[in-house]
């Protein structure tokens, strides 16, 4: 393909991503303005409100200014000055990422992956600019100066990711300006600690997210109550599902940093961890229903969670090393990849925290999410032990195969001639 042609994909594609992500949100929205408003009110309101969800999705902030009336009425008495939803629904974010992680490894495969890049980031901060300019009402409206700069961080994080799995999928290809400024031995740790971190980090979302299915299932029948309770109606019931689908991965990620120990907040209500409970009730919204009123100091045994998860990734990454030309298998070789996938799993760790939390509305929903710099420490110790632990489990089996038993004393030659002698004779005999 020639470079026009990857660029028009790659810008194409980026168009279709962001029209994918405003049509969730718009699609059961123009049903509600179709069937329960009859199309009597303006359309463009509808379409503002789309959006905006998707814009919050990214992560772009939102100016809300109430009025004393209708703050009450939304049981929102400290909003009668104007505040900031600082919080992002990362459904839409993590689909974007996605999005952008399959356009990047597609670039990848040409020759003008930097192109197809630039391109695909280009036409989706275009999009979003136009998206948020679309989007302003005085009562709520995006940040417009923020909105390129938030897409173009969230998209290009994605293709980012995209053009690093298809160059690590094929380990023999390395960059010519890593390989010029760093030798080796250092691409080989930081190589090592970045797809250890990677894996531990995963694993641990991963039991992040069955944790949080297992409370959904064991709390669906209060979930319902408070379904029934907010009489939404079909479509309004609709709408409400796909808004907390947008938030399912926070409340993930908040899981996550429970299972690591220090918790999440929720505004007045206090801090959500082990050992710890709420001072206050919640909003009646269903996805909340997970949320333990109080959890005892036993459930700290929790943090096993990410020192499993750190295990199972060291262990797997030991296999590689031990693979690699020359093997990389030495104590100190995997005491400095243990020590490297802690501090970048820590990081990953701290930036998946910040991103999930911020404001949503102020007093109760003033403060919401898990704390970025506990999370980040902890969640780094705590995996960094189970990182060690696997390689050094590893490390020792490997050992363990490399010795073999002294074999039986094999025959002198002069008795082997005798036996190989006696068996020919033996042979002509028959």
């Amino acid at each position: 393909m020639t470079r026009a042609v990857v660029a028009f994909l790659a810008a194409f594609e980026a168009v279709i991503t962001a029209a994918i992500g405003l049509g969730v949100a718009l699609a059961p929205l123009t049903l509600v303005w179709a069937v329960q408003y009859h199309m009597a009110t303006s359309w463009a309101v509808f379409w503002r409100a789309s959006a905006d969800a998707w814009l919050l999705g990214l992560g772009v902030d939102a100016h809300v200014d109430l009025d004393r009336l209708t703050a009450l009425s939304l049981g929102l008495p400290g909003a009668v000055p104007p505040f900031t939803v600082t919080i992002a629904g990362l459904g839409v974010a993590l689909f974007t990422v996605l999005m952008g992680a399959r356009i990047g490894r597609r670039a990848a495969e040409t020759p003008y992956v930097l192109t197809g890049g630039i391109a695909a980031v280009a036409s989706f901060t275009a999009v979003t600019s136009i998206v948020a300019l679309t989007a302003q009402a005085k009562v709520f409206g995006p940040a417009v100066v923020q909105a390129p700069l938030v897409a173009a961080a969230t998209f290009g994080a994605g293709i980012l990711l995209g053009i690093g799995m298809d160059w690590a999928a094929n380990r023999d290809h390395v960059p010519p300006l890593l390989a010029h400024a760093f030798g080796a031995e250092t691409r080989m740790v930081v190589g090592s600690s970045l797809r250890a971190a990677t894996g531990a980090v995963a694993l641990l979302v991963a039991a992040s997210g069955l944790f949080v299915a297992i409370l959904l299932f064991a709390h669906f029948g209060r979930a319902v109550a408070l379904y029934e309770g907010l009489q939404a109606g079909f479509l309004g019931g609709i709408t409400l599902t796909l808004a907390q689908l947008a938030f399912l991965p926070n409340a993930v990620l908040w899981a996550m940093s429970w299972l690591i120990g220090p918790g999440f907040a929720l505004g007045g209500g206090g801090a959500v961890a082990p050992g710890a409970g709420l001072d206050s009730g919640l909003p009646g919204v269903p996805l909340l229903a997970i949320v333990p009123a109080h959890s005892p100091t036993a459930a700290y045994v929790a943090i096993a969670i990410p020192v499993a998860a750190g295990a199972a990734s060291g262990f797997l990454s030991h296999r590689i090393l031990k693979k690699s030309t020359p093997p990389f298998d030495t104590p100190l070789d995997l005491v400095l990849v243990a020590a490297g996938a802690a501090v970048f799993g820590g990081g990953v760790l701290a930036l998946l925290a910040w991103w999930s939390g911020g404001t949503l509305a102020p007093g109760v929903l003033a403060d919401l999410g898990p704390s970025t710099w506990k999370t980040g420490v902890f969640g780094g110790l705590e995996l960094g032990a189970g990182l060690a632990i696997g390689l050094a489990i590893g490390h020792w089996r490997g050992q363990a195969h490399d010795w073999t038993p002294l074999r039986r004393e094999e025959p002198a030659p002069e008795k082997s001639a005798a036996l190989a002698t006696d068996n020919d004779f033996v042979t002509a005999g028959d």
